[in-house]
């Protein structure tokens, strides 16, 4: 690889990283505890791509490509994923289950819509769309994590109420968390699969406009987001289709889209460099950029 492209990379990687350390902060990490993070991550990925033919990882080769010592790869190596949490393992569980609970023709209403479910029972109930979905057969951890995001509620005859499609929110606790490091893993999985499989590239759009007049964010704003609510909410039912579904037991993969929406200061505002505002009772006209 060129100097001139791997400053490029350096660059790319310090403007993610700005973004993160602002979170690392947040959250009291220091530098030592995130170094402490990059250094298993490097092990981890070379260690994967050392032992692609099913061979043991080898730690001199692993030495090589990270720069990093022995001792604290073999250190690393020996840990595994003891030290990984099992929080993003529930929230998946539960995320599957939430998409059954709105896709599964045995869960659904004749309108179509979740059917609410008693706790109990062989099927159509909570207990069996867990047994479906997430493979559990007890349900109170499941059940606990989605009453208290409020994507289920519980009726006062006991009975339970689907209010969410998505339990995937991100919020600022343990499970909160482990979704943000999920989306951002699975955005920079996409992007970084583009750059290495350009002849078949993996749908990736940006649409921004770089100079648009701050009067007009608030209506297209909420015209935007309530647009792709609607795209999101179709493409969640046909995405979890069980028609589209691998039976239990078989082979199966992940597939998904992710959607966002983001928002900041123009760079030429913040050099000090912008441009004349239109006149009082000129229609303003953005530029537009496609990406």
């Amino acid at each position: 690889m060129s100097e001139s492209l791997k400053g490029a990379v350096r660059g790319a990687v310090l403007r993610l990283l700005e973004r993160l350390v602002k979170l690392l902060l947040d959250a009291g990490i220091g530098v030592g505890d995130f170094m402490s993070l990059v250094k298993v991550a490097y092990v981890k990925v070379a260690s994967e791509r050392d032992g692609k033919g099913g061979e043991r990882p080898n730690v001199g080769r692993i030495a090589v490509v990270t720069g990093m010592n022995r001792p604290e790869i073999a250190a690393i190596l020996a840990k595994g994923e003891a030290g990984t949490s099992s929080t993003e393992h529930s929230r998946q569980r539960a995320e599957r289950v939430l998409s059954g609970w709105w896709a599964d023709s045995e869960f659904l209403t004749p309108q179509g819509e979740p059917a609410v479910l008693r706790l109990k029972g062989p099927r159509r109930s909570f207990e069996a769309l867990c047994r479906r979905y997430s493979g559990e057969y007890r349900t109170g951890a499941i059940l606990d994590e989605l009453l208290r995001v409020r994507a289920v509620r519980r009726l006062p005859e006991g009975r339970l109420q689907a209010l969410s499609r998505t339990y995937a929110t991100v919020r600022w606790d343990p499970e909160g968390i482990a979704a943000l490091g999920e989306q951002l893993s699975e955005l920079c999985g996409t992007l970084i699969a583009n750059l290495e499989q350009p002849t078949r590239p993996r749908l990736a759009r940006l649409i921004v406009n770089t100079r648009l007049d701050p009067r007009y964010a608030p209506v297209l704003i909420r015209d935007i987001e309530n647009n792709l609510r609607v795209q999101a909410d179709s493409l969640h039912d046909t995405l979890n289709d069980r028609l589209h579904s691998a039976a239990p037991g078989t082979a199966a993969m992940r597939l998904g889209v992710g959607i966002y929406v983001f928002e900041g200061v123009a760079d030429d505002i913040e050099s000090g460099n912008a441009a004349p505002r239109a006149s009082p009772g000129a229609s303003p006209k953005p530029r537009k950029r496609r990406g």
